[in-house]
């Protein structure tokens, strides 16, 4: 009888095991993670610090050259860029030239409209200048750039105009060479290159870190054109005329005063010419 009810007990407990396909859990514990967050980044390109409005105050210019010549070099012109966002990897940033505008910069009024000089007062009334009308845009230009775009004497000889496209209103843009460079590397990462060939294009500089500033350094020359370049050869060095200066040092320099008067007078072309442009600054976030 004894045997019986043990065996009883023992295929109750079986079924009740096999009708749950599984084990009893002596112990558990749960834990929960609370307060998680999904949060983006951001990017904020500053330039000397600042934004552009109406965000910011603006961005001011940061190029003004009032007196260029041909053959000079201008600069630097620092530009700092800065990443202020929060994003810990490389965003790539561009420089954008743009907008550019080209325009004659008219002669100066007549310095003496009170009577300085009567009889230019007289004939040519206080408002007078020294310029001349461009025969193509109306623009007063002095007598050598209309020389050097449209003909006329040089010395005694009568030269041809360059023509287009320097016999216009933006013969500087034709010469006007920009070079961009890292200012703490001296490494050239812009050109040289013409303003107008770069003009519009998305350059690569570097890449940005946030809260790691670079500065940039922008140069400015002007090329200057000489009448060789242009297949002209009017005028004598003082060697090719054959003369010594050890021998007659005044006739010597006489003849180089004289040819250097009027050497590269293609240049000429430039004056009172002016360019304004736009610079535009990007920053990519770049794939990290």
């Amino acid at each position: 009888m004894r045997k019986s009810l043990i065996l009883a007990v023992v295929v109750v407990v079986a079924l009740v095991v096999a009708g749950t396909s599984g084990v009893f859990a002596t112990w558990s514990d749960s834990e929960t993670s609370h307060d998680n967050i999904v949060q983006t980044g951001s990017l904020d390109l500053k330039v000397n610090g600042a934004d552009d409005e109406p965000w910011g105050q603006g961005v001011p210019s940061k190029v003004a050259i009032e007196c260029m010549v041909p053959g000079k070099l201008y600069g630097p012109f620092e530009v700092e860029l800065w990443n202020a966002g929060i994003c810990q990897f490389p965003s790539a940033a561009f420089i954008h030239f743009k907008d550019y505008f080209c325009f004659n910069v008219e002669p100066k009024v007549n310095a003496y409209p009170d009577g300085g000089s009567v009889w230019w007062y007289e004939n040519y009334g206080p408002d007078a200048t020294t310029g001349y009308i461009c025969p193509v845009t109306g623009d007063l230009k002095p007598e050598p750039e209309l020389v050097a775009e449209f003909g006329g004497k040089v010395d005694c000889t009568y030269v041809d105009g360059l023509g287009e496209p320097l016999g216009d209103t933006c013969s500087m843009l034709s010469a006007l060479t920009i070079i961009v460079t890292d200012a703490e590397t001296g490494e050239i990462l812009v050109g040289p290159a013409l303003l107008g060939d770069v003009y519009c294009q998305e350059i690569y500089l570097f890449d940005l870190m946030p809260c790691e500033p670079r500065t940039i350094e922008l140069w400015f020359s002007l090329y200057q054109f000489s009448e060789e370049d242009f297949g002209f050869n009017y005028f004598l060095t003082p060697e090719e005329l054959g003369i010594d200066p050890d021998v007659d040092p005044i006739a010597y320099n006489a003849a180089y005063m004289h040819w250097l008067k009027f050497n590269d007078w293609p240049s000429w072309a430039y004056m009172r010419d002016a360019v304004s442009f736009d610079m535009e600054f990007d920053v990519l976030l770049m794939d990290p």
